[in-house]
């Protein structure tokens, strides 16, 4: 499966920070109406744990790494509710790995998107412009979230 470049990540960070809150909104819808399915799972995410300020990060990122797709060249079939329920197992049997053993590997295995999850590990983690870090709660739901959004995405490929 190809992988998103880290020249792809920078491409479209660089155009969605450049755009004004109304071409994300746009942007944001374009790609909703592509990947139906795919919203309504990460916006369940932000409902189940009660953090509101998840679903925003969580759109906002999801444009971001869909066009970091897009900026590779890649076209995403449409992630359908069962894709989503087959990657289910799998991902949760991942993510006890690295929380039981922290082994890292069977999760970037089953994502395969190494630049990609590198960029939002490290993005997660860091200040915001204003110098706003996400508190450890937050950071945890996203990394999940944005996590099992970039797997699905690479499994659409």
């Amino acid at each position: 499966m190809p992988q998103v470049s880290v020249e792809s990540i920078a491409k479209a960070l660089k155009k969605v920070d450049q755009l004004d809150e109304d071409g994300l909104d746009r942007l944001i819808e374009t790609y909703t109406l592509k990947q139906e399915a795919l919203v309504n799972y990460i916006l369940a995410a932000g409902y189940e744990y009660e953090n509101e300020d998840l679903n925003v990060f969580s759109i906002y990122y999801f444009a971001l790494v869909y066009e970091a797709f897009y900026q590779q060249g890649i076209t995403l079939k449409t992630i359908t509710d069962e894709m989503i329920e087959e990657f289910q197992d799998p991902f949760v049997m991942a993510l006890d790995e690295l929380n039981k053993n922290e082994d890292f590997e069977p999760l970037q295995d089953l994502i395969n998107q190494h630049n990609l999850l590198n960029f939002m590990t490290e993005e997660i983690e860091s200040e915001d412009s204003d110098g706003i870090v996400l508190d450890e709660d937050t950071q945890t739901q996203l990394f999940i979230v944005t996590t099992s959004m970039i797997g699905l995405m690479n499994a659409a490929t």
